[in-house]
Order: structure tokens, then C-alpha cells, then sequence
């Protein structure tokens, strides 16, 4: 059962991502054990109430912000490589839907990775969910003779989650990273991947 509920009418609504935005500014410059559910409620400029109608504590609202990051990945991804004639192609649009996401919601970062701090067992999940459904593509790439019959499907997903995810920060490190930039980065990342470092 979720701690935190959804509102119904459009004024709830408009409520709940008052204090959903607020939640996620002073997680960004606070971190979570920086920002106070009081500094939360006061700069959302709301009732104590009217927060506690909607999430359970601090940790509630942090948790919905995993999730809701968590599913706008997932929906840029699957956008990014509509269109995909190949396991190869599918590969390359997925990398750079990411990147772009990184780039234009950079606080996504830091939500994420405070996870591991704030509930182990939810950051687990996340990543063990994103790698199994990782696994299902990589296998297609594996039945149509795209991909290596040989390779641990788990091993090159996590391996291949940890490129996004760091290549990401050298976008996030980059003041002046644009699509031109990202689509370079993404064009190098293809081309080791489907090269490999060591000279044979």
C-alpha cells in the first residue's frame, strides 16, 4: 500500500503539485534529510493539514517523486525509440531519450541517487525492474542475431544502465550540452558498444 494519495478534483490537483514541486526544489538544494516536512508545508504555502491529506510524511513524498520520475523515464524511452527497425536502432534512440531527459530534468539526478540513503529496498527495485524489462529487448536483440548469444543478458543490462546513467552526468557537467552535443555523445556510445575498446 502507497503512502501517499492521488488527488481527484482539479483543485486537489492543483494542491498536490504545489506541494510536489516545492518537495522536489528544497529536496534538490537540501537533500532529503535537509528539508523538513514544516519548510515543505510553509513554502507550498498550504495547511499541515491539507499536506497530510495527500502523503503520509517526508518520506511519502519522496517516494512519489521516485515513482513519477521513475514513470516519465520510462514513457521518454519508449517514445525516443518509436520507430525503431532494430534491436541496434531501439538501443541508440533509448540512449539518447535519456540523455535528453537527463539534460532537461537534471534534480532527477539527485532524487534518484538519494534513494539509496532514504529506502535501499525502493532504489533495489527500481533499478531490478528497469534491468528485467531491459532484459526482454536485449533478448529480442539476441533471437533476431543482432546481439551475442553468449553474453548474461542481467550483466550487459546493468552494464549498459550504468553508461546511460553516467554519460548522463557528463551531459548534467556540461553548461553548454545541447542536442548536437548529446546526439555526439550518444553516436560514441554506439560506436563502442558495437566496436569494443581492445584491439584483437
Amino acid at each position: 500500500m502507497k503512502d501517499y494519495r492521488l488527488p481527484v478534483r482539479a483543485d486537489g490537483k492543483k494542491t498536490f503539485n504545489k506541494i510536489v514541486e516545492t518537495g522536489t526544489r528544497l529536496f534538490s538544494k537540501l537533500g532529503y534529510y535537509g528539508a523538513s516536512i514544516n519548510e515543505i508545508i510553509e513554502e507550498s504555502g498550504i495547511a499541515t493539514g491539507t499536506f497530510y491529506l495527500y502523503f503520509n510524511d517526508k518520506r511519502a513524498l519522496y517516494l512519489y517523486l521516485i515513482d513519477l520520475y521513475g514513470k516519465e523515464i520510462t514513457k521518454a524511452i519508449q517514445k525516443g525509440i518509436r520507430g525503431a527497425k532494430n534491436r541496434y536502432e531501439e538501443e541508440k534512440l533509448g540512449i539518447r531519450a535519456f540523455l535528453i531527459y537527463a539534460h532537461e530534468n537534471p534534480i532527477s539526478y539527485r532524487i534518484f541517487w538519494e534513494a539509496m540513503y532514504v529506502d535501499g529496498d525502493v532504489f533495489k527495485d527500481y533499478y531490478q525492474n528497469f534491468s528485467r524489462r531491459y532484459i526482454k529487448g536485449l533478448r529480442r536483440g539476441v533471437n533476431s542475431g543482432e546481439i551475442y548469444d553468449d553474453t548474461d543478458l542481467e550483466t550487459i543490462s546493468y552494464i549498459l544502465m550504468g553508461i546511460s546513467n553516467f554519460v548522463g552526468l557528463q551531459v548534467l557537467f556540461n553548461e553548454n550540452a545541447d542536442e548536437k552535443y548529446i546526439d555526439f555523445l550518444t553516436d560514441e556510445v554506439m560506436k563502442f558498444l558495437e566496436k569494443g575498446m581492445f584491439r584483437k
